[in-house]
């Protein structure tokens, strides 16, 4: 490289450190050079600043926040930071890309709803440095003053923990004036509520990156497929599967009973589905996630909120079986596919009763859509 031309990779970012941990990690995940929001948001947060990280699915959004904090506590055993997940799976997952960039003797917890309340609370100590968590469970332990000193709260995914019954607590908790913390939030979209809350809570001193890369725009194609026939619409979704030769495709519905029906139906025409529906066994979810990585499975059936904390790479294909229900939807089930720089394809079945929705959301999100060529 030559001498006059500036370092491209995490080293080119101010007041950043590379540690043995670290570059473990990177080595691991596969990761050369920071993104665009990696790079838009590690200074600000390591400067203590209040960030708020909008950027698409498959960005990087994860290690913006976690890199720069992890660092932070690296270098002061009093420092706490708690991680808000609106789902067990959403926190379950970041725990684990944490532990593998962490110093070895910071020690991080799990606190989601639906684990045993009482073997987490024993492994909540004071040297407890990292919380990652559902919001019910982790503000228990607030009401428990299991959790003092806390110097930073991320809320990733913050939409539906702010619209959720504990939103006044955590609002209140927030209020307090010591220790002053530290907020970070971040999600590919923010709805009315989390805008209202920066506004109030972060203040106008709030610090949000502005990020061009958008892969929703640049490395998702947007397209739509009529549906002539609504009793035909499921014998329709396998013949486009099997036309178009979808070997990695997730199908979203929005009622959890269609996920059973089409999970009989696929089956029966051979594509090969699997779902992680709430009635499936914890082995049997994972398994079917398993098999979908790996191509054995053809079909990954998903309800939004079973898809919520899913991180599944290299999915070439998305298809909107039923129509999302909002724009913020819509940019979570379309942000699975064209990540980490490859493309994907974006697919809504819509028939003319619905066409007027989907153009509606289409326009808010100010996206090209055209017909799937036929």
């Amino acid at each position: 490289m030559d001498s006059s031309t500036p370092p491209q990779g995490f080293e080119s970012i101010a007041e950043f450190e590379l540690t043995a941990e670290v570059a473990h990690g990177f080595s691991s995940d596969g990761i050369t050079l920071p993104t665009a929001v990696q790079r838009a948001a590690i200074p600000p947060i390591l400067a203590g600043r209040h960030v708020v990280i909008q950027s698409g699915t498959g960005t990087g959004k994860t290690l913006a926040y976690l890199l720069p904090v992890l660092q932070k506590l690296r270098h002061s055993a009093e420092a706490r930071a708690v991680c808000f997940a609106p789902a067990a799976e959403l926190a379950l997952q970041t725990l684990r890309v944490a532990e593998r960039y962490k110093a070895q003797g910071l020690n991080a917890l799990a606190l989601v709803s639906g684990g045993n309340l009482r073997g987490q609370q024993s492994r909540l100590q004071k040297s407890t440095q990292l919380v990652v968590g559902t919001t019910g469970r982790i503000l228990e332990m607030f009401e428990k003053r299991k959790l003092k000193g806390v110097t930073t709260i991320i809320l990733d995914e913050p939409e539906p923990i702010l619209t959720g019954k504990h939103a006044d607590y955590l609002r209140e908790i927030l209020s307090r004036p010591e220790p002053k913390v530290q907020l970070i939030l971040a999600a590919a979209t923010f709805g009315v509520n989390a805008e209202r809350w920066i506004a109030e809570v972060m203040g106008p001193d709030v610090v949000r990156p502005r990020v061009e890369d958008d892969p929703l725009r640049s490395h998702i194609e947007h397209l739509f497929v009529r549906v002539r026939d609504e009793a035909q619409r499921d014998r329709q979704l396998g013949r486009f599967i099997e036309d178009n030769r979808c070997r990695r495709a997730i199908v979203f519905v929005n009622q959890p009973n269609l996920v059973r029906h089409l999970y009989r139906f696929l089956s029966e025409s051979k594509l090969q589905p699997v779902t992680v529906s709430p009635e499936r066994s914890k082995q049997e979810r994972k398994q079917a996630l398993l098999s979908f990585g790996r191509s054995e499975a053809r079909v990954l059936l998903l309800t939004d909120s079973a898809a919520t904390g899913l991180d599944i790479p290299d999915v070439p294909w998305v298809i909107h079986y039923e129509l999302p229900t909002s724009a913020l939807a819509y940019v979570h089930r379309a942000g699975r596919t064209g990540r980490a720089g490859r493309a994907g394809q974006s697919v809504v079945f819509v028939n003319d009763t619905e066409r007027a929705r989907f153009e509606r959301i289409v326009a808010e999100l100010k996206l090209s859509v055209s017909a799937f060529p036929s």
